[in-house]
């Protein structure tokens, strides 16, 4: 991380006239470390003030200033160093009694009595005194209006809680501007006491933003208006400890914010802020430990639905997530301030939790209103199937963005610039460039998504077990046949392109790394040529259509219904349920029974007596009988006929029928007419074949 801190120039710091500062000796040259949290107007009065006392800057040297060459810097000697920081800082913590002198002291610096110091003072107090009144004048407005008890749902609560956000905000909108007029009047115009407002005012509507929040999710007051699925007894337990924590956090900042601006050093401002970073912290573990089991509650029950094992385990651990979070943001303001950093680690520090709780509460939001968007309505038994692969597609696209806006949330939360950052930062030369990478991975992948949901939709669904062989062909379709392998290929053609962009975007250069994966490719081509052959012969099958999934096909050795195909091989399911998967390579004929139309035969063997124009007009009335049924008679191409006699035996007289139908499911159809021929012969006394049996007996002698 590097080093935010700006070096003015050579001062020459006069006699101050405080008994407790000590006299620099005349034509010292004194640098002046001042904090980057100081605009250019506070440096100028500061140049201003420090010119009346007697300092003039000192000539600029015309020659390189020597900086002394850094050591090469390891993990030890870094940790060697953040100790010794901090150690060095929290010796230095007595100076801080020293503030309230310098604040009177540059309160009369910029012309303003000690008597108006203390009463700017004296006025601010009574101002943090009155802003909890305000919320619970609020409060109290908000109950008055809405006695009634709100109706069950989330739709009655949010629109509740709306309103009630709508009568805090102007609530504190009034009292801030209130607030920051009487504190600006009692500023006297100098510049420390109007910055102090402005901090001190922003502090305090941070301060009470946090808590009308707060109110409105866990509502301790108002059961009916709570948004966290938990009971009156966690509700209590939650708003005592996290309401302290949002009071406090906002008041560390801005005490750590005064001290550098009063002009302490930078161990000063580290020991301060480190002295409340160890409480803070303590605080923060405690109360996580102690809302642990309310959480998880909240956690379990926030979808209203059946909690899936992702959910039951994060509600298991999530205290200790959190845990880990507060001593590794610490830990991490630690290493910023010993190296160098000011004030601002301390407010980056603080929102950095809260942060990642409201991008947790708006991911929450997002998994429980997207899936209120595509709830299958009142009549409906369930939703759509689009509906469904729809919503699981926005969901994951949501999971997306939530992820890009928290990083680039947190980014600008610790200083860094990913927008326009310096030439030869450390934004750009690492974060902007992992930053870019990783959103062009995820590019790719919100791409994927709806590139897939899309797909999906335009997939057949896949026949279960126990149905008709012949159901498939509804679902016969090149479209379905291709879909599936354009699926994969643009999966591969994604993550491919994803990866070298992504590469390339990180700095590295990706020639070498194509050259080597062009060489590689033609390594196997010659090792693997099998495989080759079956990729290559399942492309010309694929172009020829000489098959679609959904069909009836013989491949030789094997047949079987088209189950799925891959770029080497086919899938067939066999009628009793096997599946066979062939290489295309080793096919070397397809015969496709199910393609445009089929020709069903069939013989009957009826008795050598029967009228054979009887037999014709029954074959011809129950062909226009299955032509004229409504569930079956549009599958019927022509309709079923006699073709005649075919052979003539001792005991039956062979005769043939034939229809043509859709190749959708024929034998269902020969089953049809089988019943309804065997129906018409038994009303027209046709009797079919019976095998006669010849006995020969013969005496024992």
């Amino acid at each position: 991380m590097r080093i935010r801190f700006c070096t003015l120039a050579l001062l020459l710091f006069p006699w101050l006239g405080s008994a407790d500062v000590a006299a620099e000796p005349a034509g010292t040259a004194i640098v002046l470390q001042l904090p980057p949290s100081m605009s250019a107007e506070e440096v100028r009065a500061l140049l201003a003030a420090l010119t009346a006392k007697g300092a003039r800057p000192t000539a600029q040297s015309d020659g390189p200033a020597a900086f002394p060459s850094e050591p090469t810097s390891t993990t030890a000697s870094m940790a060697a160093n953040v100790w010794a920081s901090t150690v060095q800082a929290l010796r230095s913590l007595p100076v801080l009694a020293e503030a309230p002198q310098r604040w009177i002291d540059l309160a009369k610096s910029e012309g303003v009595a000690r008597h108006a110091a203390l009463r700017f003072w004296v006025v601010a107090f009574a101002g943090l005194l009155a802003a909890p009144l305000i919320g619970q004048l609020s409060r109290r407005l908000f109950d008055s209006r809405r006695r009634t008890v709100v109706e069950p749902g989330l739709m009655p609560r949010l629109h509740a809680a709306g309103i009630k956000l709508a009568i805090w905000i102007a609530s504190l909108a009034v009292f801030a501007i209130g607030y920051w007029t009487v504190l600006f009047f009692a500023s006297s115009g100098a510049m420390i006491l109007q910055q102090t407002a402005d901090h001190l005012v922003w502090a305090v509507v941070k301060w009470r933003l946090l808590i009308i929040a707060l109110a409105i999710v866990v509502s301790p007051h108002r059961p009916d208006l709570r948004l966290l699925a938990i009971d009156d007894a966690d509700a209590a337990t939650c708003s005592c400890w996290i309401t302290v924590y949002l009071a406090l956090n906002p008041t560390i900042v801005f005490v750590i914010w005064l001290v550098e601006r009063l002009g302490f050093s930078h161990e000063v401002v580290f020991g301060a802020a480190f002295a409340f970073a160890l409480p803070i912290t303590m605080y923060k573990v405690a109360m996580y430990w102690a809302i642990r089991h309310p959480v998880a509650r909240a956690i379990r029950a926030a979808t209203g639905v059946e909690c899936t094992p992702f959910r039951r385990y994060l509600a298991s651990i999530w205290h200790w997530l959190f845990i880990g979070l507060a001593i590794a943001v610490m830990v991490a303001a630690t290493i910023e301030f010993a190296l160098g950093q000011g004030a601002w680690v301390t407010a980056a520090s603080a929102a950095t939790q809260g942060v990642i709780v409201a991008l947790a509460v708006i991911w929450q939001a997002g998994q429980k209103l997207i899936p209120r968007l595509f709830a299958a309505d009142a009549g409906e038994p369930a939703a759509p199937l689009h509906r469904v692969r729809f919503e699981r597609a926005l969901l994951q696209l949501f999971d997306a963005l939530v992820w890009i806006a928290g990083a680039a949330w947190l980014a600008q939360t610790w200083g860094l610039n990913l927008v326009d950052p310096a030439p030869g930062s450390f934004e750009q030369l690492f974060v902007r460039r992992t930053f870019e990478a990783a959103a062009t991975i995820v590019t790719a992948w919100i791409l994927w998504t709806v590139l897939s949901a899309l797909i999906d939709e335009k997939m057949p669904q896949a026949r279960g077990p126990g149905e008709d062989d012949e159901a498939a062909a509804a679902s016969i379709s090149r479209v379905g046949t291709l879909l599936p392998l354009i699926r994969n290929v643009v999966l591969i053609g994604l993550i491919v392109a994803a990866i070298i962009v992504a590469l390339s975007t990180l700095g590295l250069n990706v020639a070498p790394l194509l050259a080597g994966l062009g060489v590689v490719g033609i390594a196997v081509g010659f090792g693997a040529q099998s495989l080759v052959r079956d990729v290559i012969s399942g492309i010309f099958f694929l172009m020829e259509d000489a098959f679609r999934v959904g069909e009836y096909i013989d491949a030789g050795r094997l047949r079987g219904t088209v189950e799925g195909m891959s770029l080497r091989s086919v899938r067939l399911r066999h009628q009793n349920g096997q599946v066979h998967t062939i290489p295309f390579g080793q096919v070397q004929a397809v015969t496709n029974f199910s393609r445009d139309w089929s020709v069903t035969k069939f013989n009957l063997h009826l008795e050598p007596t029967v009228d054979v124009e009887t037999v014709r007009r029954t074959i011809k009335r129950v062909g226009e009988e299955l032509l004229n049924d409504p569930d079956i008679g549009s599958e019927f191409i022509q309709p079923l006929k006699m073709q005649g006699i075919v052979d003539v035996l001792q005991t039956a007289l062979v005769v043939r029928c034939k229809f043509t139908s859709t190749p959708g499911r024929p034998t269902y159809l020969q089953r049809q007419a089988l019943r309804r021929l065997m129906e018409a012969f038994a009303a027209a006394d046709l009797r079919f074949a019976a095998l006669d049996v010849t006995m020969q007996l013969s005496s024992a002698a």
